[in-house]
Order: C-alpha cells, then structure tokens, then sequence
C-alpha cells in the first residue's frame, strides 16, 4: 500500500508538472522578420522578394504589401485594415455574451468522451489550477495586446498562449489566436505561425480574420516552395538550423499551405492563387499528374481567374508529359487535344506568338492518337485477326484522314483485301468435339 501510493503521489506530481508545458513553449529570442524586412541573405530572399511572396507579380495581381509588413508605432495595424487591433473591445462583448465560453452540461458519471486523451488533459489542467478562467484570460489578452503594440513579440506570444488556453471556445481565444500566430509570423517562426492559424481556422471557421490569416498562409507556402526548390533536400533530411522552416518536408508543408487557402477560403481572392502556385510547384518537380489535375482544377472552377491562359498552356505541356505511347492510357491525349481546342477558342487574341505551337501541339497530339490505332491494328495484323485489324485500320482512315499515319493505313488495308477476317483454325478436329462451341 505504501508503494502505491507513493506511485499515486509521483503520478500527480508529473502531472502537475507537465501543464505548464501545455500551456506553450517558453519565449524565444525575437527574429529578423524573414518576410517582414529582412535584408539579402545566402539563406532568405531579398526584402523585394520576400514581399512579393504575399501574392502575384504585376500591379494588379498582388495582394497589398503591408499585409506582409511589420506594424510600426505610429499606425500598430495596417495589416488590419484600419480596424482596431484584437482585444480592445473584449471586455464588453463578453460581458454582454455570458455565454461565450467553454459550454458545461449537466453530467451524471462518467462516460465515453471522458477518457480521451484532450479531457483528460483538461481535467488535469483544472485539478492542478490551470482551467478555464475568464477574468485571466482577458488580463492576459490585454497584456498580450500592449506588448504586440510594442513590437515585443516573444513576450507577447506568452501572454497569448495563456488567453488562448484560459478561455476557449470563445472571441477571447479567437483573438489570442490570431495575434499569437502574428507574433510567430514576425518573429520567422513561420512553422509555429502555421500551426497556430490553423488551430485558429478549426476552431472559429468564420474567423473575422481569415483575410489576413489567408494572405498569411500564402506568403508561408510561397516562402517554403521557393526555399525547398532552392536546397533540393530531400523530405526526410531534418532541419536543425533554420527555424523559418518544418524540421522534415518542407515542400510537403507547403503543399498543405496552398491546399488550406482552397479549403478555408474557396472564393476568397488567393483561391485561385494558390492553385496555381501548387500546379506550377508540382510542375517543376516533375510531378506532372498532381499539376495536371491542379491546372485542371483552375480551369473548372475558377473561370474568371487571371491564370486561366497559363493553365491551358501548361495544363496541356502536363498531359503530353503524362502520355507515356500507345501501349498506355490515351486518356491524357484526349484531355491534351481538348485543352488545345478550348484554348485556341477562348483566347483568339491574347495567344499570339502561342497560337502557331497550339496549333502545331494539336497536329502531333492527332498522329498520336492516329498511331494508337494503327499499333492496335498491327497487334491483330500479327495475331492474323485480319477482320480486327482492317477495323482499326478504316478507324484511322476516318478519323483521322489527314494524318501522315492515315496513309500507311491505306496501304495496310489494301494488302489485307483477300485476307480472312478469322485465322484458320487448325483444331478443328478438337473443337467440333465440344457441344455448342461456335464455330
């Protein structure tokens, strides 16, 4: 009995111990801001690039810029929108909402959802004084705010995390979230700033800010595509130095990135974006099916978007690559040939010097598909199926008259004018055995 208990007493203790930690990660020293302001380096873009991760070159295409800036004291939120910073109003909105906050129902017992592992962790939260509390949560809301302003970001992001986990389920944690995730943001732990807005987009969906968080998300998956294509590491090579990255796959994590934009935000103004940054990002590893379905994704659902020439044009290059002969799938030629008939419709003028390559894309595509039908042919030729062969044969004549493919057809057909369309059977004497065998 002794032994239990003391076994009872040092389980207490660990867990006691164990909260803290759960609570968040102790403050860090503060950053350079990699796409904030940072300066050339061998390891990080120019302070040019770097802003123009937040969104699409041209004038007219990118997003603005201050949505990637820090903010300065004499205006603490351009990035908002002129809106006022997160938690100046709290106190009354939640005064006047009693019931924003962590929903408690009447319990008899125990039951199922109390043994999973995040009520056991709050139930340990409260046994050791670490539960929900509302009056604290906003102290440090209003804490975490103040030293926002001030640029203090590591000593606000601690604040954060206690608003956040103090009062959940609530405006209080969907400001402390948000807030937290721009202090990470600035401080370049872009991987923790990830993490922490999408804990922000589960728990609050119609977050007020998912403007900024979408713009956020963007400029982090643009940073990580650009800085993977720049090592080449492979996904299982850890990252031991650089902060601004996930310690494993650092393209992978910014495929989630592009893929969250679509999620969260499908009509939003980066939607679109994103989808073609995760195309051309496939594209350029040579992963051609995963951008060929991503370019194909652009052209269905967004048909307004500016990138819809660029996705017809490289869409198409993806199909080709995809196409590996006649003896495969002709299901990429048919998609290729169909994306050459809709871009030369769509875009008349804006092609230009592109036009000629359509055009001359759409010859190959159709002696392509011209040659699978003779190899067909050709198959049943040897196999002295004469009747299957002369059917692919007359197919390429038909369909596809002009090709040079459709010539050799012709020849093929006159030299199989007299042949059988069955090959003699020279078991007949076996088969004729067999009851009902057609012959």
């Amino acid at each position: 009995m002794p032994f239990q208990g003391l076994r009872v007493l040092l389980f207490l203790l660990l867990s006691i111990g164990c909260v803290p930690g759960c609570l968040g990660m102790p403050p860090a020293p503060a950053g350079t801001g990699h796409l904030a302001q940072r300066s050339q380096s061998a390891e990080g873009p120019a302070p040019d690039e770097a802003r123009a991760l937040t969104g699409r070159a041209g004038q007219d295409e990118a997003p603005q810029s201050d949505l990637a800036g820090r903010p300065r004291a004499a205006d603490p939120n351009p990035a908002y929108g002129g809106q006022p910073l997160p938690g100046t109003s709290l106190a009354e909105a939640d005064e006047s909402d009693p019931d924003d906050g962590p929903k408690q129902r009447a319990r008899q017992g125990l039951e199922p959802e109390d043994f999973h592992l995040e009520n056991i962790v709050k139930r340990i939260k409260a046994a050791a004084g670490f539960g929900p509390d509302q009056d604290l949560a906003k102290r440090a809301l209003e804490n975490g705010v103040a030293l926002f302003r001030e640029e203090k970001y590591d000593e606000a992001a601690s604040e954060l995390k206690t608003a956040a986990n103090r009062w959940p389920e609530s405006a209080i944690e969907e400001d402390a979230l948000f807030l937290l995730g721009e202090c990470q943001f600035f401080s370049d732990r872009y991987f923790q700033a990830h993490d922490t807005y999408g804990r922000l987009l589960a728990n609050h969906a119609n977050t007020r800010y998912l403007d900024t968080v979408m713009h956020r998300t963007f400029a982090i998956a643009r940073y990580w595509d650009r800085q993977q294509h720049r090592t080449g590491t492979w996904p299982t090579t850890p990252n031991l130095t650089d902060r601004t990255r996930p310690r494993f796959d650092t393209f992978g994590h910014a495929v989630e990135a592009y893929q969250r934009i679509r999620l969260h935000d499908p009509i939003g103004p980066l939607a679109d974006h994103a989808v073609m940054a995760l195309a051309n990002a496939y594209f350029l590893r040579g992963r051609f099916e995963e951008a060929a379905f991503n370019y194909d994704v652009l052209r269905r659902e967004y048909p307004d978007s500016s990138h819809q020439l660029e996705s017809h044009l490289l869409g198409l290059q993806a199909k080709k690559r995809i196409y590996q002969g006649s003896r495969y799938d002709g299901k990429p030629l048919e998609e290729a040939e169909e994306i050459v008939e809709q871009a030369l419709t769509l875009f008349p003028r804006e092609l230009g010097e592109e036009r000629e390559r359509l055009v001359r894309n759409r010859a190959r595509i159709i002696e392509e598909q011209a040659m699978r039908d003779f190899d067909m042919g050709q198959f049943y030729e040897t196999k002295r199926s004469y009747g299957a062969a002369r059917f692919y044969y007359h197919r390429v004549t038909d369909k596809y008259p002009d090709s040079r493919t459709a010539e050799r057809a012709r020849q093929r057909i006159a030299a199989l004018r007299d042949k059988p369309d069955e090959p003699p059977n020279y078991f007949h004497w076996l088969t004729d055995l067999i009851p009902g065998e057609n012959r």
